[in-house]
């Protein structure tokens, strides 16, 4: 089965955290993929604004899979389709946003704002080389893709108690994202590949966090970083490289994607 899409993952996967940017062979590699006809994807926690403002602000992909499957914009950036999370559950978390004594944001398909900033967000935002999210109010109706919580694992868990329509996953220390349990990026990337008229066995997914194994199951092909968590190793049909030492293009070459 030929390959004709592939689906990154940003932090630790294209972008080296380590360097704070996209190594020349990945920057290679997905060149010579669009070259070749195959369509590439980002599939991450992301928001569009912050991919901005990052290193992959002046790459081209085919389409974005953003907050972890919570909404998809076409290579245009416009809306493909969003999923967000239950107003129940918004309802029942807001009285904690409010109170400020946890660190909790609130992603919208145009904003990204906080309710107050401690040393965890700080931490958390450094280490996946980030600006501080803004300080910010909740508009009632407004609706909301995704929410982060900048805690310990007790303190997240306790906000997700709030919230029974959704699940969540860690993606730092002190930074989880919760979402819809109906979520997660393999939801978006169905809407992706139903668009182009792409059947999953079709893709090769790229990837290093818990929040990357479902889609690297769901792919034809399922590759874990070198930088990777150990779990997400173990689920991996492939195990490449750092993304430091050339892991995408060396995964694209062992299976005859790239030369």
């Amino acid at each position: 089965m030929s390959i004709k899409a592939a689906f990154f993952d940003i932090d630790g996967t294209l972008m080296s955290h380590k360097h704070g940017n996209i190594p020349e062979d990945t920057r290679k590699a997905l060149k010579a993929l669009r070259e070749r006809g195959i369509r590439i994807f980002t599939s991450t926690g992301r928001h569009i604004l912050e991919l901005e403002q990052l290193p992959t602000r002046d790459l081209e992909f085919d389409g974005y899979v953003l907050l972890n499957g919570q909404l998809c914009l076409d290579q245009k950036k416009e809306v493909l389709c969003g999923f967000p999370i239950d107003e129940y559950d918004i309802q029942q978390v807001l009285p904690l946003f409010e109170k400020r004594e946890l660190p909790i944001a609130f992603v919208e398909k145009d904003r990204i704002y906080i309710n107050f900033i401690d040393e965890r967000v700080k931490q958390a935002q450094k280490a996946i080389s980030s600006e501080l999210p803004e300080l910010g109010e909740y508009h009632p109706g407004n609706r909301i893709y995704l929410v982060n919580v900048f805690s310990g694992r007790d303190e997240a868990y306790g906000v997700l108690h709030q919230m029974p329509n959704c699940k969540l996953t860690w993606w730092t220390e002190y930074g989880t994202d919760i979402v819809p349990k109906s979520g997660g990026k393999v939801t978006g990337m169905r809407q992706i590949l139903e668009v182009h008229k792409i059947r999953p066995e079709e893709i090769i997914a790229f990837g290093d966090g818990e929040n990357d194994v479902e889609m690297m199951e769901f792919a034809g092909i399922g590759v874990a970083m070198g930088n990777g968590e150990d779990y997400v190793k173990e689920r991996a049909d492939y195990v490449t490289d750092d993304v430091d030492a050339g892991g995408i293009l060396h995964a694209l070459q062992h299976f005859g994607i790239l030369e």
